[in-house]
């Protein structure tokens, strides 16, 4: 397969993401939902990455079993999202648009996982993985920047109309795919290998390290749920939002050219609990500072380090949790536990924080959450992380 299609189709899947994460909170409040719907609306989505992928990951593999490839699956996918989201042009109501969110969720969760496999599947060499996948994050930047722009232009109903664009396109990018056969019954074999062992990943470091995971993500919820909302109230033009968030994905790009200098020179303990404490630094100075520019700026030039490199050391802290057979299950434990229930559980808290006590007051409880998080990740990381001659299993 050309590495332009593949190319073509995370760029348009990255452009949603473009739309839902920074805009999906704008859109829902312009429909006049209060902070608590807003963020149990959110949660919706964020819920939905704790299931949907491993649900559509086996019936994929079921596929592939059976006729050599699941590539039919992307294109139903992203089809069955276009259709459910279009409802949302007549749902109102907070239960309406919560069943359409779910519905359209579900469907759109499939999409990457398999992608992921199918690009790497396809590619005849891995090592141009990443001139791929950084066609997603040309698309991210492109669509926050436009929508934002267009927004201040057309007022806040484009976000809606944003997203039956580029989902629309997405299902087209889709039509373009095609590919070798997957041999996938090795995929099975260790599928199996790894249910059978679940109940044996679950010892007392590996939960300490998925609960410190999970708190990173619920102190990223204010963040993706609210972070829009927050800067527009405090002065910001829709343009200048879409600049912010481009800015934060443009130097995410370049922590990852830089992690693997940083991770053969410092310990993974000492990275995670550098990235702990700069979450913290990063909440505060957005609850004290709102209104600053350049304050503004410099907390999302630290998503290079929250995101980017707490990712790119937390998915080798994993790898070495979950060795031999429990290694693919390990990933989905990590993604499930992390983005998926502490994203959620964060989108939940924050509506109530930002009704109950303010919108600065959402931010700074975020980060004194994250300094307790660092006080105890100094701690008792070193216990809990193996060294180079250790493994868990």
């Amino acid at each position: 397969m050309a590495t332009w299609r593949l190319s073509n189709i995370y760029f348009f899947y990255f452009a949603t993401i473009g739309i839902v994460m920074p805009y999906w909170g704008v859109y829902l409040d312009y429909l006049e939902f209060n902070a608590q719907e807003i963020g149990q609306l959110m949660a919706i989505f964020l819920a939905t990455k704790m299931v949907a992928p491993n649900i559509w990951a086996t019936v994929a593999d079921s596929l592939a079993e059976r006729r050599g490839n699941s590539i039919g699956l992307i294109k139903i996918a992203t089809a069955l999202t276009v259709i459910i989201y279009t409802i949302l042009y007549w749902a109102s109501g907070f239960w309406a648009v919560g069943a359409v969110m779910l519905g359209y969720c579900v469907f759109w969760n499939a999409t990457l996982p398999q992608l992921e496999a199918i690009t790497l599947n396809n590619l005849p060499d891995k090592n141009q993985y990443g001139r791929v996948r950084l066609w997603g994050s040309v698309g991210f930047i492109v669509t926050v920047i436009l929508l934002g722009y267009s927004m201040d232009l057309a007022g806040e109903r484009s976000i809606l109309h944003a997203g039956a664009i580029a989902l629309v396109l997405l299902f087209f990018s889709s039509l373009l795919l095609s590919g070798s056969r997957i041999k996938s019954h090795v995929t099975r074999s260790v599928e199996r290998e790894n249910t059978a062992g679940v109940s044996q990943l679950l010892t007392p470091k590996i939960v300490a390290v998925l609960l410190l995971c999970m708190c990173m993500q619920m102190s990223h919820a204010p963040l993706q749920t609210f972070l829009s909302i927050y800067l527009r109230d405090h002065g910001f033009s829709h343009f200048q939002i879409g600049l912010l968030w481009s800015v934060g994905v443009i130097c995410e790009i370049g922590i990852f050219l830089l992690a693997s200098r940083l991770l053969r020179t410092y310990s993974l303990v000492t990275l995670l609990v550098f990235t702990f404490a700069i979450a913290s630094i990063r909440w505060m100075l957005l609850g004290l500072f709102p209104e600053t520019l350049l304050v503004v700026l410099g907390t999302q030039a630290m998503h290079a380090i929250t995101f980017g490199l707490y990712h790119t050391a937390m998915i080798r802290v994993i790898d070495r949790l979950f060795v031999g057979r429990y290694q693919i299950r390990g990933q989905a434990l990590y993604s499930s536990i992390s983005y998926g229930l502490g994203g959620a559980l964060g989108a939940l808290l924050s509506g109530y924080i930002w009704d109950g006590l303010g919108d600065s007051a959402l931010f700074i409880c975020s980060g004194l959450f994250m300094l307790f998080v660092s006080i105890i990740a100094w701690k008792f990381l070193p216990n809990l992380i193996p060294d180079d001659s250790q493994s868990a299993h």
